[in-house]
């Protein structure tokens, strides 16, 4: 996995270098996508901090997946005891090749037990999708 981060790093600096010239070779490749959805309410009422969610991906998630990953902000909506609710969530995407999906999805389990046991969560979601990724560049 580091060794594609890396070319994946080396590439993007090429496009930079090179002014995001096109290339006629074919980028396009099937990878796995996995996301993580992390709910920051907790049951008895109030969220958990930024700053220990911060702190969470600091120190578990960034070592874990050393060739990055992207974090967003959500909001999850349900019903719950016929009332509309809502809930801020993180969620974190990983894209990794197909022959590292095992490895890969055994680390993202631990995050997310991690995760549960930390703050006293219920579950975390996960979901995979094979997805495929084209490097888009200026002609």
């Amino acid at each position: 996995m580091l060794r594609i981060c890396l070319s994946l790093l080396l590439i993007i600096s090429s496009w930079f270098a090179a002014g995001c010239n096109s290339r006629s070779t074919d980028d396009t490749a099937t990878w796995q996508r996995s996301e993580l959805y992390f709910g920051l309410s907790r049951r008895g009422g109030g969220d958990i901090p930024e700053a220990d969610w911060k702190d969470f991906v600091t120190n578990q998630v960034a070592p874990a997946f050393p060739g990055g990953f992207t974090e967003l902000i959500a909001f999850g909506h349900f019903r719950e005891d016929g009332a509309s609710k809502a809930e801020p969530v993180r969620v974190l995407v990983f894209l990794n090749p197909t022959s590292k999906a095992e490895a890969v999805g055994r680390k993202l389990d631990a995050l997310g037990k991690a995760y549960c046991t930390r703050f006293g969560q219920d579950a975390v979601l996960r979901a995979d999708s094979p997805t495929n990724l084209t490097f888009l560049r200026a002609e």
